[in-house]
């Protein structure tokens, strides 16, 4: 098995009024390569803190943590991050901003313009890429910011809760779409959401943590297979998958 992302007794603490916070205690995690990987948990607990670690922006913590078999204390880990908001730039269109990484990491004048064109169509964006962030809607929006997203630099994307601003429909659409995407490429996701359904209908294993200090109080392996149908959500097991997640969080 090999492993994208290997976290070992990760701590993590702020200073507040001069007093210590903790926001992480002892987690362990282990993503293996080309799994999705979703984890929930109360709003505080520290997921979006754990995931600025994984990216390497937060330096002063204990434990360790190993990206694609590097610790990222001795090297920069390569990670595409997606936070909650899609950021896009408003003054650029949507073909300018999808390739923002690309400027910004020099590869552009480099970049296959047939590569780009044929993820452009993958992505549904082929009709919008004169269209500005305010012309589209919110789940447009989020699939332009996820194809940037694609195009940074590494095998593994973490995903803060990018759906969660959507409404119920548009939200179980781009569900079925981001799996569609992510068969095709089979990168690496940890996806944090507050929805244990998505959690369940999205992942191969789902992590839950504990109220802050944030820990990792159970790990289930979701036992669906793939490609996901829509109707498993109907099934028995996946009653019995939430009903385990949602006393795992004493909900």
């Amino acid at each position: 098995m090999e492993l994208a992302v290997d976290i070992v007794n990760l701590c993590k603490s702020f200073t507040l009024n001069n007093k210590e916070l903790k926001v992480l205690e002892n987690v362990n995690l282990q993503a293996e390569a080309g799994k999705f990987i979703s984890i929930i948990g109360p709003s505080g607990c520290g997921k979006s803190t754990l995931f600025r670690t994984i990216a390497g922006l937060e330096k002063e913590y204990t434990g360790s943590v190993i990206v694609n078999g590097n610790d990222i204390r001795q090297s920069r880990p390569y990670i595409a991050y997606m936070l909650q908001k899609d950021l896009l730039l408003p003054w650029r269109n949507v073909r300018k901003n999808i390739v923002l990484p690309l400027e910004l990491s020099g590869k552009l004048k480099n970049t296959d313009t047939g590569f780009l064109e044929k993820m452009i169509s993958e992505f549904g964006l082929e009709d919008f890429v004169e269209a500005y962030p305010d012309e589209l809607s919110g789940g447009m929006r989020q699939r332009v910011a996820l194809l940037r997203t694609w195009l940074m630099e590494g095998s593994i994307m973490l995903l803060d809760e990018p759906f969660g601003a959507l409404d119920a429909l548009t939200r179980k659409n781009i569900q079925d779409w981001l799996l569609e995407i992510w068969e095709k490429h089979r990168k690496t996701v940890l996806f944090i959401t507050h929805d244990i359904e998505e959690a369940i209908y999205l992942s191969d294993e789902v992590y839950v943590m504990s109220p802050r200090p944030g820990k990792i109080i159970e790990n289930i392996n979701i036992n669906f297979g793939r490609p996901r149908r829509r109707d498993i959500v109907y099934t028995s097991l996946f009653i019995d998958y939430k009903r385990w997640l949602m006393s795992a969080l004493q909900v």
